[in-house]
């Protein structure tokens, strides 16, 4: 099985998180845009060069807008010019592509493509295979389980359990124990070990290093790493562009 992990936006706190990630053997994709968000600060061009000779770097557009709701012509340029930005800065070719929050349709996904990039990642969860390079899913999030932390908008407060919720019919057909639904720790636990004995093409972790400080899952990520080094000898540690290259090879 393929273990792979992903982080959006480019925070500057990203480069604590590759340090994590190296620790245990880990590869990691780099999914950055040059627009701040939740002023937050984010990765300087230099940092960005420096995360490059050791992890991933993809494009996720310039201003992070949602793609499939903006003009055709305005989602190209975002998508396009994203790749040649991470380029000129890592001075080396962009080979993925993340939707801002997931957000993609069937124009968006052609935009990508053309564009030149090998493949593009959604937000889709709980999934350890994918059938389309432009369309890789996620297997978990790092995110809290099952109850909210902290209420960031209005309408949390109506929906403290909304992860659960959400996730909820996806993870009884995996068969996830209730058990193991009572944090992200357990949930972690169960669906890594469940793919460990299952062999599923891929094991797909992402998240955002702002959220690992604001819902203070540094810890909690640390000991799931530390599971899954101890696994390393049934894995192959891959970035995202491996893993779409392992599983979709270029025709001749």
């Amino acid at each position: 099985m393929i273990f792979t992990t992903s982080w959006d936006d480019g925070y500057a706190s990203d480069l604590k998180l590759a340090e994590l990630l190296d620790r245990h053997g880990v590869r990691g994709t780099f999914y950055v845009c040059p627009a701040a968000q939740h002023d937050a600060r984010m990765l300087t061009k230099e940092e960005i060069r420096t995360l490059s000779a050791t992890h991933e770097i993809g494009a996720h557009t310039l201003s992070h807008p949602r793609l499939a709701h903006i003009p055709r012509e305005e989602a190209r340029r975002e998508i396009a010019d994203s790749r040649q930005w991470v380029e000129d800065v890592t001075g080396k070719p962009c080979a993925m592509f993340c939707y801002p929050k997931g957000d993609a349709d069937p124009a968006v996904v052609s935009l990508v493509e053309e564009s030149g990039f090998l493949g593009a990642r959604t937000t889709e969860r709980y999934a350890f295979s994918g059938t389309s390079p432009f369309l890789l899913p996620t297997s978990l999030h790092v995110y809290p389980f099952p109850l909210r932390r902290k209420f960031t908008r209005w309408w949390h407060v109506l929906d403290p359990v909304g992860q659960l919720r959400t996730s909820w019919s996806r993870l009884r057909a995996l068969h996830i124990p209730l058990l193991a639904l009572r944090s992200w720790q357990s949930l972690a636990k169960a669906l890594f070990l469940e793919a460990m004995e299952n062999d599923p093409p891929f094991f797909h972790l992402w998240g955002h290093s702002w959220e690992l400080t604001h819902y203070d899952l540094w810890k909690n990520l640390e000991q799931f790493l530390a599971l899954v080094a101890s696994h390393k000898q049934h894995l192959r540690m891959r970035t995202n562009g491996e893993l779409v290259g392992d599983l979709f090879p270029m025709k001749p």
